[in-house]
């Protein structure tokens, strides 16, 4: 199940990078936006799926951290 989770979680990360880049781009180079009229909707379109994808990345990290563990060092000797 792990597996998946860090599978998933690349995923989300990609996302992130991707809408930021995004963002980015539109915020630096606005004129380079081919439909002027719809900016602000495809700007906040993609601010909420940037927002939507570092929230589950958060979900996913707290799900992984709750799932660890405790590793016992099997080298050691039981009294």
């Amino acid at each position: 199940m792990i597996a998946w989770l860090h599978a998933l979680k690349k995923r989300y990360e990609a996302d992130e990078a991707e809408h930021t880049a995004t963002i980015d781009t539109f915020l630096q180079n606005p004129v380079g936006v081919a439909d002027h009229d719809k900016f602000m909707d495809i700007l906040k379109d993609r601010f909420d799926k940037r927002t939507h994808a570092k929230c589950c990345l958060k979900q996913i990290d707290d799900i992984i951290e709750k799932s660890k563990v405790p590793l016992v060092d099997k080298t050691k000797k039981e009294k």
